[in-house]
């Protein structure tokens, strides 16, 4: 009975839809520049493929650890959803502070949320990540833009975070459990 569940989750209708979406752009590709780009693409698709797993499977060990270590209980009162605009701020720099791209942040996001972390916090937890990731900023902005440019965007871009946060409040779609959608 598990392994159907499992399977549910796994070819959930996001699955098929990319799958479609996959399928009808190799066909296109096929048609217009022939078999041989196909093959060749596969084979990038799996050099990207085994380069990407390394890393998503340390992303998702953090994402479990931090799930285990992070108490349920105290979540709420951090981060949930009573905890109010100090628990989206509070998302808000763990946002901008979180090193990485995407493979990094969504899985943490994961485990918050199965943790007992409210909407608002996820949001702007997301949204922090997004706009003001210190990493980037660091890295790339005050490099190719410079200082003053780099802090122009980043002082702008302060009140997304909060601003998303608080618009998720109004916003009465729940979300569902960690592989609970779509069904």
């Amino acid at each position: 009975m598990a392994e159907a569940s499992l399977a549910r989750a796994v070819f959930d209708v996001s699955f098929w839809v990319i799958a479609a979406m996959a399928s009808v752009a190799g066909v296109a590709c096929w048609v217009l520049f022939g078999p041989e780009t196909v093959v060749e693409t596969l084979g990038t698709d799996v050099e990207l493929i085994l380069f990407l797993l390394p890393k998503l499977a340390a992303a998702f060990l953090i994402a479990a650890f931090v799930q285990v270590l992070l108490p349920r209980d105290r979540i709420g009162d951090w981060i949930g959803e009573r905890s109010g605009v100090r628990g989206i701020a509070l998302a808000s720099v763990a946002g901008a502070v979180t090193p990485g791209g995407p493979m990094t942040s969504f899985p943490v996001v994961t485990a918050l949320h199965a943790a007992g972390t409210g909407r608002s916090a996820l949001v702007a937890y997301l949204t922090a990540w997004s706009t003001l990731g210190l990493q980037r900023i660091l890295t790339w902005e005050v490099p190719l833009m410079g200082v003053e440019f780099a802090a122009l965007r980043f002082v702008v871009s302060l009140p997304l975070p909060f601003v998303a946060g608080l618009v998720v409040r109004l916003v009465p779609i729940p979300i569902d459990p960690p592989g609970q959608g779509d069904r």
